[in-house]
């Protein structure tokens, strides 16, 4: 069809911001600590501000033992899958000018992070938990760009159009910027699928969670979640589910699209937050 041709061309002419090649220092198992740090000024500094934001978050990969300050550190601490997919999530982020637009990266990304806490939740492997949540960070991918597309080259697309070919162009994204062949499992949006006796595809647990947000963005306009959230001393709970969700939505740049209601506290919560000098807030 030479309308999808016509995406898939723009995709791969697409500018980022920065040198595309440079992410493949991330690929580069033989990679030295001077090519790794060199990433910093290469990818300019609103993608590096964020990373470094996101890598100084306890909430994000494995915990920081201290302020993280060189970017080695940040690849060595998100890992390269998700330095390379967040690097260019970060950067199509910043081409959003449209509301349309907005909401659809932050689908993605409040779906990456759901499938990512299911993961956990379900005990799958650390492999398969990073195949979610970077299967997931790209599962509305497609319709950013075509939307993209539409505005700058003035074309337009019909929603049925969108809606029938995104996945498609989802899989083109991931060839596009080089990502990891497993995530075509999820991007492609196969049918609810089960593998073994009765254990969940990994496309499966993406799609139940793709299924919570899209549910809440269709009556909400954005992601709404009820959570305990911290008190100001910890000593209840110095972190959570919310709380965890709204570091990392503000982190990303797409706070406006959550909401966390928090959850009204127990008698005994309530109790022994006044043992300790707290009220209720």
């Amino acid at each position: 069809m030479a309308q999808l041709e016509a995406i898939y061309q723009y995709i791969d002419e697409l500018d980022l911001g920065f040198d595309f090649n440079v992410l493949s220092v991330l690929d580069d198992d033989e990679a030295t600590p001077a090519m790794l740090e060199g990433l910093k000024d290469k990818l300019g500094s609103t993608v590096s501000a964020r990373l470094f934001c996101i890598a100084n978050s306890v909430h994000f990969g494995k915990n920081s033992s201290g302020k993280i300050t060189k970017f080695m550190a940040v690849v060595n601490h998100l890992g390269t899958g998700m330095t390379k997919s967040t690097a260019i999530f970060i950067a199509l982020h910043s081409q959003a000018s449209t509301e349309h637009m907005l909401r659809v990266l932050a689908r993605c990304f409040a779906t990456s992070k759901f499938s990512e806490m299911l993961a956990y939740k379900l005990a799958l492997r650390d492999s398969d938990r990073i195949t979610a949540t970077l299967g997931a960070l790209f599962i509305e991918i497609g319709q950013m760009m075509m939307l993209l597309y539409s505005k700058n080259k003035d074309v337009e697309l019909s929603e049925d159009f969108i809606e029938q070919y995104y996945p498609a162009v989802n899989a083109k994204i991931v060839e596009r910027f080089g990502l990891p062949e497993e995530l075509l499992q999820i991007v492609s949006r196969p049918p609810f699928r089960f593998v073994k006796k009765d254990e969940l595809a990994l496309s499966a647990v993406v799609e139940l969670a793709h299924g919570v947000v899209a549910n809440s963005f269709a009556e909400h306009g954005k992601l709404v979640l009820q959570s305990s959230m911290p008190d100001l001393e910890g000593v209840l709970y110095s972190s959570t589910a919310g709380s965890l969700f709204a570091e990392q939505f503000q982190l990303i740049g797409l706070g406006a699209y959550l909401q966390v209601i928090p959850n009204e506290l127990s008698a005994v919560e309530q109790a022994l937050l006044e043992k300790h000098g707290q009220k209720q807030t």
